[in-house]
């Protein structure tokens, strides 16, 4: 029985799921393509076509070459590197859930497939419904977090009905090939901050400074106790873990990508005190930043 209702909620959380794009286009990058310490307030999915690149991301390099489906989830932490060429389609879309929290804050959600013959074929009919959609700059920097972002469909020509209908649902089909059923299970079915998206956003871009609840709270326009039940019962983990996880999620990115010294990278993620990141990074991913570093490096 409690199987089955879970089995009908989470048919139900996909019903409601709601992805609205904003930007796609076909391309070739090159050596250019190497933009560290990006973190954007909407979803990006790739089908790479030809070459090679790498994103890393969560702590991780990940390779990229034709026939890989990637997904780089709404503020995450990630930094890009082309060493030659790679030719790709991407979607850069935004998601609501209406009633529950948000597939893309779920560590479980997969990162990257092996793309089919039906998502080439899907990827190819969602570019020929949305064409002159391609991002405004090569560089993220100079668009994301920008006050007019989500108003770039102003800008655009008017979508047909229908074609929108198709491409709703083309991006629907893509999206899925991400979620397991550990990312379904971890969606709570309830009311939403409708402000969770601005609070977010807020905690990601000051994440090197100190971060009060009761900003957070301000910001929700929800009393501080309030805040934080809500926040927790949506995001799953309480205001602060939340933080300290992303604190050590970008840690582990500048680890990985960067030359800068441990103390100075503790400092960038607002745990100047040297021990105590020492001691929280340890006690998240049980082993040492230099431990980390030197792991992976090998």
């Amino acid at each position: 029985m409690f199987a089955k209702n879970g089995e009908m909620q989470q048919t139900d959380l996909l019903n409601r799921k709601s992805l609205s794009i904003l930007y796609t286009d076909y391309v070739s990058v090159g050596t250019w393509w190497n933009f560290q310490d990006v973190i954007s307030p909407f979803n990006r999915l790739y089908l790479v076509t030809d070459g090679y690149a790498a994103v890393h991301i969560r702590g991780q390099r990940m390779e990229l070459s034709a026939g890989d489906l990637f997904l780089i989830p709404k503020f995450t932490f990630h930094s890009y590197t082309c060493e030659q060429r790679m030719t790709h389609y991407y979607i850069c879309f935004t998601d609501e859930i209406v009633g529950g929290r948000s597939l893309f804050q779920s560590s479980a959600l997969q990162l990257k497939q092996r793309a089919t013959e039906l998502d080439y074929l899907l990827m190819q009919r969602f570019f020929q419904l949305n064409p002159d959609r391609k991002l405004p700059s090569v560089d993220p920097k100079v668009y994301d977090n920008q006050k007019n972002l989500f108003k770039c469909k102003e800008d655009f020509p008017e979508t047909n009905p229908v074609k929108e209908l198709e491409s709703n649902g083309i991006l629907l089909q893509l999206f899925s090939r991400f979620i397991t059923a550990e990312s379904l299970s971890g969606v709570e079915r309830t009311h939403s901050c409708e402000k969770m998206d601005t609070v977010i956003q807020y905690i990601h871009q000051h994440l090197g400074e100190r971060i009060f609840v009761t900003d957070l709270a301000t910001l929700a326009c929800l009393t501080p106790d309030h805040f934080s039940k809500v926040f927790k019962r949506v995001m799953g983990l309480p205001p602060c873990e939340y933080i300290l996880e992303k604190r050590i999620q970008r840690a582990q990115t500048l680890l990985l990508t960067s030359d800068l010294s441990i103390s100075a990278i503790a400092d960038k993620v607002g745990i100047p005190d040297l021990s105590q990141f020492s001691r929280l990074f340890t006690r998240l991913l049980h082993c040492s930043p230099r431990e980390y570093r030197k792991r992976l490096l090998l």
